[in-house]
């Protein structure tokens, strides 16, 4: 997927070349825009080099092309507890979910470094104005469909950093309920299966690992 997203082919068939992370072959031979809305989809054929040396045959492939998004683990040190954000999501209706919880996330604006995207969107969903935040993962949360790549942070604030009462943005048709979760029962969330959103385990267990051992 890392190939698709950094590549713009039109010919129908293309030399090998070689994949940048792995160092592997590729012969992208099509790739053509489906579907183009929120999100594109992209077809591809293509064959790839095996792991024992010889080529796949012609294979057809999807992906959905997105902007990368940043999302954001915010722990109130003087609560003793993270943040996380509660709100409609269409996509999981259809295994009977209707609303989420999961950490504050957005996409990030086309000229918008990832930085300058995550303080603002703990801003606009949780109302707090970040003065400083770490990077825990850079990763991909399905990467056999989906080319966004999401930068998961880390932040702390207290109340004097609170410039709003947060919920999203009005316009955007956002509505966001706030939920606070106490250090404590983290572990109890995650073993209960509360939380179902990918990014947000891998935050609350990097919190747990990273943090929260340190704090005892």
């Amino acid at each position: 997927m890392i190939f698709f997203q950094r590549v713009i082919l039109k010919k129908k068939h293309l030399s090998m070349s070689k994949s940048k992370q792995e160092g592997m072959k590729v012969d992208l031979r099509e790739e053509k825009v489906i579907f183009s809305e929120f999100f594109s989809v992209k077809r591809a054929f293509l064959r790839h080099e095996r792991f024992d040396g010889e080529m796949s045959p012609e294979l057809r492939r999807y992906s959905f092309e997105k902007n990368n998004a940043v999302a954001a683990l915010v722990y109130h040190v003087e609560k003793n507890a993270v943040l996380l954000v509660n709100q409609h999501r269409y996509p999981p209706m259809h295994h009977g979910v209707g609303w989420v919880t999961e950490v504050v996330a957005g996409g990030i604006d086309e000229n918008e470094d990832p930085g300058s995207a995550i303080v603002r969107e703990i801003e606009e969903e949780a109302g707090y104005r970040v003065k400083s935040y770490e990077l825990m993962h850079d990763m991909y949360v399905s990467p056999g469909v989906f080319s966004e790549r999401v930068k998961l942070y880390y932040t702390e604030v207290k109340e004097e950093d609170r410039v709003s009462a947060g919920g999203g943005v009005d316009a955007e048709n956002e509505d966001i309920q706030l939920l606070w979760i106490p250090a404590g029962e983290i572990e109890n969330w995650l073993a209960t299966g509360k939380i179902i959103d990918a990014k947000t385990i891998v935050a609350l267990y990097y919190f747990i690992q990273k943090k929260l051992n340190k704090k005892a």
